[in-house]
């Protein structure tokens, strides 16, 4: 799959999905995800006429979701998502038991709390990044991180985005790698340079409607 340029879970789902006669077919409605140590996309759920119009031709059941698996995306930019294939050659795991064991939905992943490595809340998942390099990190917000970019001036614009080289576990919770002091540390610093650049974006008319990405632990810690 390739990412034309760094998007996020949100935008993603604001795309039109296209065959590859480049026909809109709909739009992804959830994503899935699984994570062995790293937190990667596996199948994604379409929505639409053209999808209602297919589980119909196919007398699918239509109380199910119409699951697909991520290889079925070729290319993804800011306003498609190009499918490698057409609507009436995807096999559909509408006849299965739903989405496997081990695998979470997006709608649900932005629910969990983030922990750090003793179990204290850090804040929650807004969103899930992914980087045209092929990685995927969360964009962590909540009163935690707030505080300390209101303790620099900044209240707004900004990403918090934690690679998932840092994720320990996703169950009940999105456990870290990391302790709260370390999140902390490392977000000030990785703040310091952007402080000035941020102040100009958020006063200059032509900028302000842009999001500052702050990227953390772009290091693994050891």
């Amino acid at each position: 799959m390739e990412i034309a340029s760094a998007i996020k879970t949100c935008e993603i789902t604001k795309a039109a999905v296209v065959d590859t006669s480049g026909r809109k077919i709909g739009h992804i409605s959830d994503l899935t995800f699984k994570f062995d140590g790293r937190l990667k996309l596996s199948q994604f759920i379409l929505a639409g006429s053209r999808i209602e119009e297919f589980l119909e031709r196919a007398r699918l059941r239509p109380d199910r979701d119409p699951v697909f698996d991520a290889s079925f995306i070729k290319r993804i930019d800011s306003k498609k998502v190009y499918l490698g294939t057409s609507v009436d050659e995807m096999k559909t795991t509408l006849d299965s038991d739903a989405i496997p064991q081990g695998e979470i939905r997006f709608s649900r992943f932005e629910k969990l709390d983030v922990v750090d490595k003793a179990g204290v809340k850090v804040g929650r998942p807004i969103d899930v990044h992914f980087d045209t390099d092929g990685t995927t990190s969360i964009i962590v917000g909540g009163p935690f991180l707030e505080e300390k970019l209101e303790a620099i001036g900044i209240k707004k614009d900004i990403d918090i985005i934690v690679p998932d080289v840092v994720i320990q576990s996703v169950s009940d919770c999105i456990k870290l790698s990391v302790s709260k002091e370390e999140l902390a540390t490392t977000m000030e610093s990785a703040l310091k340079d952007l402080v000035s650049e941020v102040r100009r974006a958020r006063d200059s008319k032509a900028t302000q409607r842009s999001i500052a990405k702050v990227h953390l632990f772009t290091q693994r810690p050891l």
